[in-house]
């Protein structure tokens, strides 16, 4: 009996101390995020994906587990960061930006422009602000549904960092051989968040197209509409029906880049074809075409697959 109220205890002892660091974690996590904000509105920068990382890896290190995370997200990092290093130059390698087949294929599906209507008839200031706030999820959104994986089901993580950087890539592919113009260029349609940068004083926005979005020619496929349908995608395969509310999300953010002038619904459409593509091919095409190769790959980069 004194054995086992012992070991009660011990584990009493081992969930109060893993309640705290979870905690103190999560504490110091925000500390650093609210000292990012104000550095940032200070200099009138933005912080880039790996910046919001770092507070992840805050989290990681009071859980104890940094050299994991670590050794599970430098790949996904350097990659993503190639990637973002390429995409601003993206634009270089074609001298034709596509204008008009783009306005063209609206027309054909829908008769008119949306941007332009949605921005005629329902302009207010608080679709503004709405729009602006689900159009700046597109790097935190991902990381934050990439983190949750790889705490709770780290072979998802691993499925889903593929997807989202084949997705990635495919996208930066395209845009290198088909740049492609968005609204506020082609149509002329206000560029709402510069606007907003005016109204309140702090070029939040302007900073985000200078630094994060160098490439004003990469409306098609939209990735604003691509990650969020592969996280929507993903939460529903995990959680099934439990998961049907985060699909406001990607409603939220494809309603915001045809508002805000910054993609055509058929930038979203291709977005949205690219992330199930690179979903498929990851889920069900992958493990096909090497399914031994697979399984040792899969099981070598996360220790916790059951595969």
């Amino acid at each position: 009996m004194d054995c086992d109220h012992q070991e009660e205890k011990v584990e009493q002892a081992s969930q109060f101390n893993a309640r705290m660091a979870h905690r103190l974690g999560i504490a110091l996590s925000s500390i650093y995020l609210v000292f990012l904000l104000i550095f940032c509105m200070r200099f009138g920068v933005y912080p880039r994906l790996e910046f919001f990382i770092v507070s992840l890896l805050i989290y990681a290190v009071h859980r104890k587990w940094s050299r994991r995370f670590i050794r599970d997200w430098a790949p996904f990092t350097a990659l993503f960061m190639a990637y973002e290093a390429m995409y601003g130059i993206a634009d270089n390698i074609s001298a034709v930006v596509h204008i008009n087949e783009l306005i063209s294929a609206e027309f054909l599906l829908f008769g008119a422009i949306p941007t332009l209507m949605l921005q005629q008839l329902f302009r207010n200031s608080l679709f503004d602000y709405v729009g602006a706030f689900f159009y700046s999820l597109h790097f935190i959104i991902p990381t934050l549904f990439g983190f949750m994986l790889w705490k709770n089901s780290p072979k998802e993580y691993w499925k889903y960092s593929l997807a989202f950087l084949l997705c990635s890539y495919s996208a930066l592919i395209t845009f290198m051989i088909y740049p492609s113009a968005p609204p506020w260029f082609g149509l002329k349609a206000s560029r709402i968040l510069i606007q907003i940068d005016h109204e309140i004083g702090v070029p939040v926005y302007a900073t985000i197209f200078d630094y994060i979005q160098p490439n004003p020619f990469a409306a098609f496929p939209s990735l604003h509409a691509a990650y969020p349908w592969l996280i929507s995608i993903y939460a529903i395969k995990i959680k099934r029906t439990k998961a049907l509310p985060i699909l406001l999300i990607p409603v939220g953010v494809w309603f915001s880049a045809v508002y805000l002038g910054e993609h055509y619904i058929v930038d979203l459409l291709g977005g949205i074809a690219y992330s199930t593509c690179a979903f498929i091919f990851v889920e069900k095409l992958l493990p096909r075409i090497s399914l031994g190769n697979f399984r040792s790959i899969t099981c070598h980069l996360c220790p916790h697959c059951l595969l």
